[in-house]
């Protein structure tokens, strides 16, 4: 028993050198941390993982599930060293989490002045502009700069340790140590979300699926990114409180008592601090006490003060984030998101671009969530009162997701809005494993015969793709659909759809230039090669040229082309989706000519646009797409 004692204490003092030698970014002040740099680091995990080891996995009862918890411990050790080595800090839009953490800690308020000036983003059109109560406003939720503020105190705690042993120290809020702190904390988030992952899925599935499925959260998804190349982010930490309330959801499922009603909305609603769509979890609960009172396992008048508790808990949960908007905004309830009026459309849903396109698409860019889904047909049949709760929010947060503005969430890997899904998706996913492991044991045979499908289906995906043929099997149906549609290759889904002329970030500004590198990912058939005419580079038109063009809502549009031909005045028409636009006499020099095409002859997504030459010798060289036309209509 001192033995055991012993180790223990070694494991938490081996730990906390650790964490301190990761905020320090190298030296910590305790006697076994004093080496730093990658030998330090090294020194570090091998002592802590060899000793926890020991502890925990040869000493004591050798069971399934204890050697579980073990694996998922050690391999926090390998993740620790790449978040240190190299991983990210703050960068993106982790700058903007950042700063509530700062300002709280810091200054004690949310005026974000001083810490948009030091990150030079003062002048920045959209924050440059103050709010009715004359602060700089910011579109991101406080919860994670919130839940931030613990490890930004850890981090003054080490910095002023090392100040008081002669280092110097930035204190200012913004170095390393309040930086590395903060980014730790998110790494702990992540994996606290994997231990509740791991803890749900233990209720009812073997411990081997349970961890399977655990680790393929963790490494096949874009859980891990954000837990180490980018932890200033939101996303670990709003997983972690996602998972959090899924775990406690389905722990007291059927018998919750008014005070478990109370704090399962205290959960949801600070949950909705870190991220807002996290709200939707809710509709559980929800559907748990409905459940009662149908069944009459709870009567009428308790079934009302659970929902009144429960309703209590959420406001009362959503405290931070309603006092954050006060401050910054005037009020307490924003009347439409502050990224905008238009940024969530509930009928405006882009579900396929979401789920499939290159461009972020969930399906596309993490092919296992796949099993994610598809584990719920089987869970259906065999758990029906675990599974059918969880798909309305499955469902539910996947359509708002896909209703987003910016529905492939900005520079994001993957498409990391779902991290509010990771703990549903496991569930489906160890029910996929769990299906696929009995169907293994009845016909051994199968597991080689997969492997070398797989293989040889990777083959032949990377073939397909480099002859933009098949596109990838992971924008399977979608890219199907659109060759079908457009009479083109399933390749050119893969980098065609996802693209706008106008819409938010990285749009076309409404020009597709002709003869550019990559110019064939927006053109259909009738274009000749790429040369050179009159000493600009453009294409030939053969007959009838399609090109795409993409637009998020349908416009009254002036369609400008530059064009020239080898015959003075010869005709040109252009139709937009079938429709004619208008026709012209091309010149035998470069010149510009527009046409008029109302919103009426156009449609979201994408549109086909055709230029027919009624002659051969007719060169494109630019097709610019006008908000503001000037020909007359």
């Amino acid at each position: 028993m001192n033995a055991r004692r012993l180790l223990a204490g070694a494991v938490v003092i081996l730990a906390v050198d650790l964490v301190i030698g990761l905020v320090t970014g190298g030296p910590s002040p305790l006697p076994l941390g004093s080496a730093g740099g990658l030998p330090g680091l090294l020194a570090r995990v091998f002592l802590l993982g060899a000793v926890a080891f020991v502890r925990f996995g040869l000493m004591g009862p050798r069971t399934p599930e204890r050697a579980a918890w073990l694996t998922l411990a050690l391999l926090l050790l390998p993740a620790a060293v790449q978040f240190q080595l190299a991983g990210g800090r703050i960068n993106g839009d982790g700058v903007m989490y950042y700063v509530y953490t700062r300002s709280l800690m810091k200054d004690g308020d949310l005026d974000f002045t001083n810490e948009y000036m030091h990150y030079e983003l003062a002048d920045r059109a959209d924050l440059a502009m103050l709010t009715d109560t004359g602060r700089r406003r910011s579109i991101f939720a406080v919860g994670p700069g919130v839940v931030g503020t613990p490890f930004f105190a850890v981090g003054e705690i080490v910095a002023r340790m090392h100040q008081a042993q002669g280092a110097e120290v930035d204190l200012s809020g913004y170095g390393p140590y309040h930086c590395n702190a903060v980014a730790l904390g998110s790494l702990l988030y992540g994996f606290a979300t994997l231990a509740l992952i791991h803890a749900l899925l233990r209720g009812h599935f073997a411990t081997a699926i349970a961890l399977v499925a655990t680790l393929l959260v963790w490494g096949a998804t874009f859980l891990h990114w954000y837990m180490v190349q980018q932890p200033m982010m939101a996303h670990a930490s709003s997983a972690c409180g996602a998972a959090l309330l899924v775990w406690l959801w389905d722990r007291h499922r059927g018998r919750r008592t008014l005070a478990g009603f109370l704090v399962i909305g205290l959960l949801g609603g600070f949950a909705m601090c870190l991220r807002w769509q996290n709200g939707v979890l809710l509709v559980l609960p929800a559907l748990e006490l409905a459940e009662r009172a149908w069944k009459r396992d709870l009567g009428w008048s308790p079934a009302a003060a659970s929902a009144a508790l429960m309703g209590l808990g959420m406001l009362i949960g959503a405290v931070p984030q309603m006092w954050a908007w006060k401050y910054i905004y005037g009020e307490y309830l924003l009347p439409h998101p502050p990224h905008g009026a238009d940024f969530l459309r509930l009928d405006h849903p882009y579900l396929l671009q979401t789920l499939f396109s290159s461009r972020h698409g969930l399906l596309s860019w993490t092919p296992v969530f796949w099993l994610g889904f598809l584990g719920f047909a089987p869970l259906v049949r065999s758990r029906p009162r675990l599974a059918l709760p969880l798909l309305v929010p499955l469902v539910l947060m996947t359509y708002v997701n896909a209703c987003s503005g910016d529905w492939w969430a900005g520079a994001a890997f993957s498409n990391r809005r779902f991290d509010s899904q990771l703990a549903i998706f496991a569930v489906g996913l160890a029910a996929a494993l769990d299906v696929l492991r009995r169907v293994v044991s009845q016909r051994p045979a199968l597991a080689p015969g997969a492997l070398a499908a797989l293989l040889i289906g990777g083959t032949l995906d990377l073939g397909a793709r480099m002859a933009n043929a098949g596109g990838s099997p992971t924008t399977w149906p979608a890219s199907w659909m659109f060759a079908w549609s457009h009479r083109r290759p399933p390749g050119q889904y893969d980098r065609l759809v996802g693209r706008y002329l106008f819409y938010r970030q990285n749009n076309m500004k409404g020009r597709i230039d002709l003869g550019a590198a990559g110019d064939e990912v927006m053109l259909g058939d009738g274009w000749g090669a790429v040369e050179a005419h009159a000493g600009v580079v453009g294409r030939p038109v053969v007959g009838s040229a399609r090109m795409f063009a993409p637009l998020d809502v349908p416009e009254d549009l002036g369609v400008r082309v530059r064009v020239a031909a080898r015959t003075e005045g010869a005709l040109v028409v252009v139709r937009v989706n079938g429709r004619e636009a208008g026709r012209f006499a091309a010149p035998s020099s470069w010149n510009e000519h527009e046409v008029y095409a109302p919103a009426a002859a156009w449609r979201r997504e994408l549109n086909e646009v055709a230029i027919e030459a009624a002659a051969p010798g007719v060169w494109v060289d630019q097709v610019n797409f006008i908000r503001e036309p000037r020909t007359e209509r």
